[in-house]
């Protein structure tokens, strides 16, 4: 009973010593991933794979929202161009929003983020439809990969 005893005193020993191991110089070298920040900290909407963000605009006002982007992974001594799509599942016309640089998105050489900015027009009216504009990070780059759990964001606003 007593080798029993220390047998296991032994093995929960080593197993605790093996646990301690603190080494922080860990890197994710895997894929180069690009993702939404926004769609890391809110929830989905219903139904949907992807957060909408309600934008305030009104018949006297249009409104801007920045979108940022973040790189998973080793930064780069240079920059990366992250090229953004509008999906096919965006229900507002194309021409009450503008979105800069064409949807290209620099991050600078160094660094872990990117910023997109949206600018909605005012809208018709106060009783007009609501849209949605949905973003998509492009897949065709052989520099990075969208992360597939956050590469879309949504927005919605008055047409």
């Amino acid at each position: 009973m007593k080798k029993l005893n220390y047998i296991l005193l032994c093995a929960l020993s080593v197993l605790g010593l093996a646990a301690c191991d603190n080494t922080l110089d860990q890197v994710f070298d895997e894929q180069t991933l690009v993702e939404f920040n926004e769609a890391i900290l809110r929830t989905n909407a219903t139904g949907r794979t992807y957060s909408i963000t309600s934008l305030a605009n009104t018949p006297t006002a249009g409104t801007t929202s920045t979108a940022q982007l973040n790189l998973v992974g080793r930064q780069r001594s240079s920059e990366l161009t992250v090229r953004v799509l509008v999906d096919p599942a965006t229900t507002a016309p194309a021409s009450s929003y503008t979105l800069s640089n064409g949807g290209n998105v620099v991050i600078p050489a160094n660094s872990s983020f990117g910023s997109l900015t949206v600018t909605v027009g005012r809208a018709s009216s106060t009783t007009a439809p609501v849209g949605n504009l949905v973003l998509v990070i492009d897949s065709t780059s052989t520099d990075f990969k969208p992360s597939q759990n956050y590469k879309r964001l949504g927005f919605s606003f008055r047409n």
